[in-house]
């Protein structure tokens, strides 16, 4: 089993998350007006998925690269396009950001629909009573948003006015804990030198 969506390509860098690469915080900015969309996953390691017999630190941080290098689009290039995409060291931990573009956001239904367009299908977003409201997967624990968060036992919600413009907010996942991917990328780095 391989747990990894990284960057939504990775799977947004769709980066990451099924079996082996992890990471232990997730940040998505979504600008209206612009179109833009900045996704950002901090603390990338990679840890042996339940059901995985060959694991290895290496098959992962290759898993990863590809993962970066890919070049197909995971949306309609008509409707997003790729800005950027890549892997860079913050605070001694491997990061990675990527960034698109909705080319036409006003053609989209409703703000809700571009941020369950642009978002993995767990990440549900929904407009309630003129309020967008995203209800979190399972797992997730919310760090910061500038919306306004509801957080119960059992469930994590975060509410924006139907006006806003921005939409944004920084999570935490609960199962993060791996080997760093850290060195390999200044292995790689410095060998390019």
């Amino acid at each position: 089993m391989k747990m990894i969506r990284l960057i939504v390509i990775i799977t947004s860098f769709a980066v990451l998350l099924t079996g082996c690469i992890t990471v232990s915080r997730y940040r998505f900015s979504f600008d209206f007006n612009t179109g833009e969309v900045r996704r950002e996953y901090y603390d990338i390691t990679s840890r042996r998925g339940a059901d995985e017999k060959d694991y290895s630190v290496t098959n992962d941080w290759n898993t990863l690269k590809e993962m970066i290098a890919e070049q197909k689009s995971e949306f309609d290039p008509e409707v997003v396009e790729d800005i950027s995409k890549g892997m860079f060291e913050e605070n001694n931990v491997l990061c990675a950001r990527k960034i698109q573009k909705v080319k036409c956001p006003k053609c989209f239904p409703s703000k809700a629909a571009i941020l369950s367009y642009v978002n993995d299908r767990d990440w549900r977003f929904e407009l309630i009573n003129e309020e967008i409201v995203l209800f979190l997967p399972n797992g997730k624990k919310i760090v910061s948003t500038n919306g306004q968060n509801v957080t119960t036992p059992k469930n994590s919600l975060i509410f924006w006015p139907q006006e806003a413009s921005n939409f944004e907010y920084v999570v935490t996942e609960q199962w993060s804990e791996g080997t760093s991917l850290l060195p390999y990328y200044f292995k790689e780095k410095n060998a390019k030198k």
